[in-house]
């Protein structure tokens, strides 16, 4: 049973790098108002494919330090990290199938976010499924898709949304619409009509080709820069990176024991300035060397898919020209009785044009096309490659002209331990070229790595799409199953939060909302008893997945602001009351309160759940709260905690 497990939110700019950790169980994010901790639950939100961006005019702190922001998640036994821009492509998600720490050894997949949220639903071993709706005022009628972002609803829960008429995005109808299918989606209680199975089961097996092509690109690769070897590539890799510690670490101390003599040296600065423009045209050339390297790659890999495009188009019109085209000429016949000859005019073809030769020429067409399209992609990425070979040629020669003006200033300067600062660089430029093309070959084998687990993945779906074309129809005694199982939570939660469930409070069967005493979740206006409907609801949900039957929810919470709706007064902050019945509500806000937390922490030890909550009660504060936040400078963006000092790593 697949579940995501968030590890690291990291914001990230130029200067700027903080990472917010999360616990397995229960994290706690407390703080004052403004300080960043809802904003926390928001980026999580955008790297899952939130369709809206980050507005970064509410939010002046994140837009001065910060312009890209990564999530790091495990799902069962696979670490990935996903990527989006704060300020633009914001259409974009880009997923490295690693840690953060390993990102520059990984080629990262950029796609759409919706192609995005796909990726994840793979992973999770759930299939997306189409639905059919009439368009508003109109008879026409229109496809529209249950996604990852339907099922997201009943994982984040917006403070606005958190004991309100809004939840699940009531509101909206387009999301509200969907929300009883998602539901199916989670529960597997979808019935998919077989045409519809057999469809998606071809397109997995299709990706399965393609995937196995792409493969046998990138180990012709691996075999042409002589890098097979995965462990010894590592070994050196890790060698070199830490060589290239200690050369930079060595240039500080070298740095160091000289600043008081060249604090005043304007010549030493003139050099150092020459050097450093220098350097910054070397790390350019490098760079357009990777780009250049990285398009081969993908001419490489295009051109042995063309052939294989080309060997399959030989072989369809081979069929054709065979079985369709095939002129059998009039013979004559000779009598063994009389010896008297007739014609023979049968079967002038050898077929006629049937079913079996549309599709042939369909498929050849498709090739056709795929083949044209394919050379299309080589010609441009050629074109890409010759014009980064005239900028690496430009910016060679002013690589030439920099190292002249090095030379000519160095006779003139006198200071001693500029030469040693030198060899240290020239040093440490060759080891980061030299680790640069092990990390080339590293991110091939990680690429490699990483086209066998979709492969797995498209296994593990196609696997899945026969096992239910087997059985199409959910059975009406699994299904009971599955309710009866909630119905039971849910009141379970409810009569823990002090609610009477005796009457009619069940989840409904056919809406799969909560109810309470008749009514449901929308019905009601009581903001708390709203609240205490919807954690028992969302916890049942959880109950149910660590049971077997919510495999299609990803396995964790994300809420904000519990206290909004129940109040957080203690007994003994409680002054006497004439009114018994006064103090009794009074008293059974705080009880209700803390039983959301003992509820949250028993939920916490089969799922993740995140919490932001600006006061949480004094014993879960000292054991889950992770971060604390204050308004202003101790807020997320907080330079204390800034892992990046003047441009160098700490």
């Amino acid at each position: 049973m697949s579940r995501i497990i968030l590890q690291n939110l990291v914001v990230q700019g130029i200067n700027f790098r903080r990472t917010i950790k999360f616990n397995n169980d229960l994290t706690i994010i407390s703080g004052e108002k403004t300080s960043g901790k809802s904003l926390i639950l928001s980026l999580i939100d955008y790297c899952l494919g939130k369709s809206s961006k980050i507005d970064l005019k509410v939010q002046p702190e994140l837009d001065d330090k910060c312009d890209q922001v990564f999530l790091e998640m495990k799902i069962d036994n696979e670490v990935l990290t996903v990527n989006r821009m704060l300020k633009e492509k914001h259409s974009k998600i880009s997923i490295y199938f690693c840690s953060f720490k390993n990102l520059d050894e990984y080629t990262p997949k950029t796609l759409d976010t919706q192609d995005a949220m796909k990726i994840l639903m793979n992973k999770l071993n759930i299939n997306e499924y189409k639905l059919i709706r009439h368009q508003k005022h109109s008879h026409k009628k229109e496809i529209e898709t249950v996604s990852f972002r339907d099922i997201f609803r009943y994982v984040y829960i917006h403070q606005h949304e958190l004991g309100t008429g809004d939840f699940l995005g009531k509101k909206n109808t387009f999301k509200a619409y969907k929300n009883p299918h998602a539901f199916k989606m989670m529960f597997n209680l979808v019935d998919v009509d077989k045409d519809t199975l057999n469809e998606q089961l071809v397109k997995v097996q299709n990706d399965i080709d393609e995937t196995r092509r792409e493969l046998f690109g990138l180990n012709s690769y691996l075999k042409d820069l002589d890098v097979t070897n995965r462990i010894e590539l590592q070994s050196k890799s890790d060698r070199i990176a830490t060589d290239i510690k200690e050369q930079r670490q060595l240039k500080i101390d070298t740095l160091e024991k000289n600043r008081t003599k060249s604090n005043n040296d304007e010549e030493n600065k003139m050099y150092i300035k020459l050097k450093n423009d220098s350097n910054e045209i070397s790390n350019k050339i490098i760079d357009c060397q990777n780009k250049k390297r990285y398009l081969q790659l993908s001419v490489g890999s295009k051109e042995i898919l063309l052939q294989e495009y080309s060997i399959e188009l030989k072989e369809i019109e081979e069929t054709l020209e065979l079985n369709y085209k095939l002129i059998i000429p009039d013979q004559s016949v000779e009598c063994p009785l009389c010896s008297s000859r007739v014609l023979n005019h049968i079967h002038n073809k050898v077929h006629d044009s049937t079913n079996a030769e549309r599709t042939l020429n369909k498929i050849r067409k498709q090739i056709t096309n795929k083949i044209e399209l394919v050379k299309d992609l080589i010609e441009n990425e050629k074109l890409k490659i010759e014009e980064l070979d005239k900028e690496i040629g430009i910016l060679l020669k002013k690589q030439s002209v920099f190292k002249d003006a090095l030379i000519e200033y160095s006779k003139k300067t006198d200071v001693p331990f500029l030469s040693q600062i030198d060899s240290i660089n020239i040093i440490i430029n060759r080891l980061t070229k030299e680790h640069e093309t092990l990390k080339e070959g590293l991110r091939m084998h990680h690429k490699i790595e990483e086209k066998n687990k979709l492969i797995e993945d498209l296994k593990a779906a196609e696997k899945r799409l026969i096992k239910e074309i087997d059985a199409l129809k959910v059975s009406d005694n699994e299904k009971e199953k599955i309710f009866s199982f909630l119905d039971k939570e849910y009141k379970g939660y409810m009569d823990r939060l002090k609610y009477d469930t005796s009457y009619e409070s069940y989840i409904h069967q056919e809406q799969m909302i909560p109810y309470y005493n008749g009514a449901s979740v929308y019905s009601h206006e009581s903001g708390g008893l709203l609240e205490c409907m919807q954690l028992s609801y969302l916890g049942a949900i959880l109950k149910s997945k660590t049971m077997g039957y919510g495999t299609g929810h990803p396995g964790f919470l994300i809420l904000d602001s519990l206290s909004k709706y129940v109040g957080t007064l203690k007994k003994a902050d409680t002054n006497e009351s004439k009114n018994p019945q006064s103090l009794k509500t009074k008293i059974n806000d705080p009880e209700v309160y803390e039983e959301f937390f003992k509820i949250l922490v028993e939920l916490s030890t089969d799922h993740q759940i995140i919490l932001v909550e600006n006061t949480p009660p004094d014993q879960y504060d000292e054991l889950y709260t992770k971060y604390t936040f204050y308004t202003g400078e101790k807020g997320l963006i907080n330079e204390e905690e800034n892992e990046i000092r003047n441009g160098d790593e700490i």
